[in-house]
This record gives structure tokens, sequence and C-alpha cells, in this order.
């Protein structure tokens, strides 16, 4: 159960790291302490339910996004393409396209 909450942990805190918000940030925007935030990104603590809740918010996130992959599920793919979608969604419709099609290069080279 413990591999659980690291790896739920650890989702979050890639999602907070993609978005550049500290865990100070996250902790007061769900409403609760940021020392008790940091023990839940390092799965060293279990939150609630509501704090689950607060915290996918705080993120921009689904809280389905925050949970593990089912085996055999391409969720990583799924949950990588949200946090894109998040932190470009701020670009103007120029920038997102350049940067798309640097993406669109570099995963080509990458397939070689």
């Amino acid at each position: 159960m413990d591999k659980l909450y690291v790896e739920i942990g650890a989702r979050m805190r890639a999602l907070r790291q993609a978005l550049k918000m500290t865990q100070a940030q996250v902790a007061e925007a769900a409403g609760i302490d940021f020392s008790f935030y940091g023990q839940i990104e390092r799965g060293a603590n279990i939150p609630s339910l509501k704090t689950f809740l607060a915290v996918a918010q705080a993120l921009k996130a689904e809280p389905a996004d925050l949970l593990p992959a089912k085996k055999g599920a391409n969720r990583a793919v799924f949950t990588c393409a949200k946090m894109i979608e998040k932190i470009i969604s701020g670009l103007s419709p120029q920038d997102q396209k350049f940067l798309f099609g640097a993406v669109s290069d570099l995963a080509g080279r990458l397939k070689k």
C-alpha cells in the first residue's frame, strides 16, 4: 500500500513542478499546511478524500490524473498530455504551434 501513496505523491510532484508551483503554493490553494503537503508528496502521510480532492483542484487536475495507471493502460501518456495542455494553455496560438512543431521534431529524433 505504501508504494501506492509514493506513486500518487510522485504524480503530484511532477504536476506541481510542471506548473512551476511550490509546495507552499499548492498547500495554500488546497487549504492545508505546507509541511503536510510535503509529506503527502513523499508518500509519508495519507490525505483524506477531501484533502486529495482539494490538492487535485489546486494542481488544476482531475483526481484520476493523480492515481496510478492500471496495468496495460496507457495512462502515463494521457497524464503527460494533460500536463502539457495545462502548461501551454496560456500561450498564444502561434507559440503553441511553434512548441508543437518542436516537440514533434524532438519525438521524431528520439524514435530513431
